[in-house]
Order: C-alpha cells, then structure tokens, then sequence
C-alpha cells in the first residue's frame, strides 16, 4: 500500500513550479506534483488558469463540432426524440395536455439550430467552474468529515483545478473522434464497444460516461487529495472513486430518469 507523504511545515519554503511542470506532473507523476502543491499556502492561480483554458477551448471545440451539418443534424434529431418522450410521459401521467405538449414543441422548434449552437457553446463555458466549485466542495467535506483533514477548500480546488488540465486532452481527443467518426456521441468510453448509441437508454449513458479521460481525471484527483489531506492514496483513491460513481448512477439511473 502507499503510504502518506510527510508535507513539511509551511514555515518550509516550497519550490515554485512552472506551468509547463504543472502540465506534465498531473499527466504524469500527480503524487510528486500534489506533494510540491500541498507544501505551499493557497494559489488561486492553480485553479483558475486550467478551468478557465478548458472553458475557453471547450467552448471553440463545441462550436467546432456543432458546426458539422451532419454532427448538428444528429444532435438535434435526438433532442427533438428525448423531448416528444417526456411530452408523451407527461400526457400519459396527466401531468400535460396535448395542448401544453404542442405548445411546448412549437417553442421548442422556435429555438431553432441557432439555439441549439448557442447553448452547445455557453454550456462549456460555466461547467468547468461548476465543477471545480462542487467537486472540490464534495472531496473538501470527505477530507474534513471521514479523514479528519485541516486543509483548506481552496487547496482542494487547486487538486481538482489542475486535473482539468486531463480533462483538456479528453475534450480535444473527444472532438477529434466525433468528427472523424462523424458521430455525436463517439467518445473514448466503454461505449465505443456497445455500437449504436441509444440516449433513453440508461445502461448506454452509463457506458459513455466510463470515459478514459475521466477515470483518469478521478483518480489523479484522488491522489492529489490523499498527498494534501497525508493520508493512505488506496484508502482516499477508493472514497473519491465510490463518490464520482454514485453520482454518475444517480444521474444516468436516477436523476436522469426524472
């Protein structure tokens, strides 16, 4: 088992590190670059910088992407299924009438594919920051409440924050597939390997979000969260990972079925 690396007081001063060492030590050696990280007094930068690029590039790759006739044709076909499938629910359960249902299409369609591009690229811009802002809260509580930890929120940010860097790399490889696959919802997950992708299937959502680059951003995560709270890596590895998976069956199985 690993086992926790003494950080030493914070009277000690601690290195500064380069972007470029900040890039390369989340892809590659997470436990090394979160030891340097935890050794020095909160840095918003480390944080900021990462979530703001992939909110930026994300945001150009969307409109990239949306940009495809047959990509936004795609899209806007499963949107237009997923929709009549609610409005069919909702009459069925007397919670609408056909009325309501035709109203509501009629709207829908006044959106238009100039709605659809717009909140394809707005989307990318406000979610790295939510989840910097939920994920570090979500790991900040685990630290405080299961491990006892007296580290800041903000130093969880800066573990959480620098990861987005693998979540960069995931969103351009992901584009570069979706394009060349000409194919929305190709993507480097488990759902490369089940075919055709079905959106009101849950078990298809769940396989599309064991993405590579998200297991991969989780567990750098929980590396940098066990280097800054001192404790076990495979103990803090096994709570980060049994949290972002209970949230990804509460939105795939359950918030998702809402």
């Amino acid at each position: 088992m690993d086992t926790p690396q003494a950080i030493p007081a914070s009277g000690e001063p601690a290195a500064k590190i380069s972007w470029s060492d900040k890039f390369v030590g989340v892809l590659t050696s997470p436990g090394e670059l979160f030891t340097a990280i935890g050794r020095s007094p909160v840095v918003n930068s480390n944080w900021v910088v990462p979530t703001v690029i992939l909110a930026i590039v994300g945001s150009i790759l969307a409109y990239v992407v949306m940009s495809n006739p047959s990509i936004a044709d795609q899209v806007r076909r499963v949107a237009s299924e997923q929709m009549e499938q609610r409005f069919q629910k909702a009459i069925a359960e007397g919670k609408m009438t056909q009325q309501q249902a035709d109203q509501a299409r009629a709207q829908a369609e006044s959106f238009g594919a100039t709605g659809i591009l717009i909140s394809s690229v707005v989307a990318p811009l406000i979610m790295p920051f939510v989840g910097v802002f939920a994920w570090s809260l979500v790991f900040w509580l685990l630290g405080k409440a299961v491990m006892k930890a007296n580290v800041p929120y903000l130093k969880v940010a800066e573990v959480y924050g620098l990861t987005n860097f693998i979540g960069l790399i995931g969103a351009v490889v992901t584009t570069i597939m979706i394009i060349g696959m000409d194919k929305f919802s190709a993507s480097p997950s488990v759902m490369l390997f089940l075919g055709e992708f079905n959106a009101s299937n849950s078990w298809h959502k769940f396989a599309a979000s064991l993405n590579v680059f998200s297991l991969w951003q989780i567990a750098a995560v929980g590396i940098g969260c066990a280097r800054i709270f001192q404790k076990e890596t495979t103990k803090v590895l096994v709570l980060v990972f049994a949290l972002w998976l209970l949230w990804i069956c509460a939105i795939t199985f359950g918030l998702g079925a809402l």
